[in-house]
């Protein structure tokens, strides 16, 4: 089940925010992009596009806190340039990006449990933030 429009707007009003026509067309193109990698900028590029009106930047950021705080919407720098922003219902995952091509795959956390294991081991260190990426090289620009 992907989240709708309707689930974002809700989420919002019961956290205590007005729904504006920028907070609607923000919901909608995170609805709409469902699991799609975009940047802050881009989110409020397309939510102004498609209300037809001036967004500022600060209600974006306000609005992806919101979901993100509610564990819907996935913040992570994938390497250079801003971070990225998307919906999943995946709430535990990691990001690996290949350098060569952009190429970004989402990966369950249970399968980093090995490795996140041994760093807590070796050095006694417990990772916790999935804010950035494993960079590397996909198989196919690897070949």
């Amino acid at each position: 089940m992907h989240l709708s429009t309707d689930d974002l707007t809700s989420a919002l009003r019961n956290e205590g925010f007005r729904l504006t026509a920028a907070r609607r067309a923000i919901c909608a193109v995170l609805a709409e992009s469902h699991e799609e990698h975009l940047s802050a900028v881009d989110v409020r590029a397309r939510a102004a596009d498609r209300a037809g009106i001036q967004i500022d930047q600060s209600t974006v950021y306000r609005t992806l806190d919101v979901f993100e705080s509610l564990g819907w919407l996935h913040h992570v720098h994938l390497g250079h340039g801003p971070g990225i922003v998307h919906l999943s219902e995946k709430t535990d995952h990691h990001h690996l990006v290949c350098e060569s091509c952009g190429l970004s795959v989402d990966v369950p956390i249970e399968e980093l449990d090995d490795v996140f294991s041994q760093l807590t081991e070796r050095h006694g260190f417990a990772p916790t933030s999935m804010h950035f990426a494993l960079i590397g090289t996909c198989k196919n620009c690897a070949n």
